[in-house]
């Protein structure tokens, strides 16, 4: 990543945090990330586990039809540790840089998804949790669209905008139910994905995007925002609970006056 985007990326970090009243430091530590599970996987090539020291985390795949070379994503973390402020609503920040080569490639030599691994060490204000370390996945979803269309899978003129090398591949990501949780005080959170920002070159200002439209023959980079979230997947309620032991007791007495009688 150049200088110029590294204190884009920086600033960005600092204008999500702003506002927040601190709650909990959560750190992440001896973090690495890995692509996985391309689908179909005999078109998919992954370089293994990357920590932040290393070249990206990167995945490969198609025929290339030209000098470009064959197409993929990386994935860069953005420091180690990385130090997270939790305050009672979700705490945004930016998890890596991520970049789509996108080449024009052989028909049938693509993906249609992968997921990306991250597995890290927790810290709560200093004090490792228990079953580290922890392991955080997201899904991708992959559309390699025909270069020729006109108009594009994105509703634009083919060589206009994003698609002026013709037509843009899509990058979507979808919640993944498998990451694991932590505890924080009495309640269990994880590390969500929340999007891509820098997609328009200014990440003050641009919104995050669930999905990116990237061009074709030429790298197209973005960050991806991360947020330490209240995991409501496996965290009843606190009233839920009370009214459940209450539910309970009075099937208990109920029960019980039933067997006097």
């Amino acid at each position: 990543m150049s200088n110029r985007l590294a204190l884009l990326a920086g600033t960005a970090v600092l204008a999500l945090g702003m506002g927040a009243a601190n709650a909990a430091i959560i750190s992440f530590s001896n973090i690495t990330a890995e692509w996985i599970n391309g689908n179909p996987a005999a078109n998919v090539t992954t370089n293994g586990p990357r920590d932040a020291s290393n070249d990206p985390a990167t995945a490969r795949w198609g025929t290339p039809l030209t000098g470009g070379g064959p197409s993929g994503y990386d994935f860069t973390i953005t420091s180690d540790p990385l130090n997270v402020n939790v305050p009672p609503s979700p705490s945004p920040f930016v998890l890596g840089t991520f970049d789509h080569r996108n080449f024009p490639i052989g028909p049938g030599t693509s993906i249609t998804s992968i997921q990306l691994r991250i597995i890290a060490d927790v810290k709560v204000d200093g004090n490792p949790v228990a079953g580290n370390p922890r392991t955080f996945l997201f899904d991708f979803l992959h559309n390699e669209t025909p270069n020729s269309d006109n108009p594009c899978a994105n509703g634009g003129a083919n060589g206009v905008g994003v698609n002026i090398n013709g037509c843009a591949d899509q990058v979507t990501f979808v919640a993944n139910p498998s990451s694991e949780s932590f505890l924080i005080g009495s309640e269990l959170y994880t590390l969500n994905l929340k999007g891509f920002i820098g997609v328009g070159g200014d990440p003050l200002n641009d919104p995050v995007l669930t999905e990116f439209w990237t061009a074709e023959s030429q790298g197209n980079p973005a960050w991806l925002v991360g947020s330490v979230e209240r995991d409501v997947r496996q965290v009843p309620e606190p009233a839920s609970l009370a009214l459940l032991g209450m539910g309970l007791l009075g099937l208990g007495f109920v029960a019980r006056r039933r067997k006097a009688a």
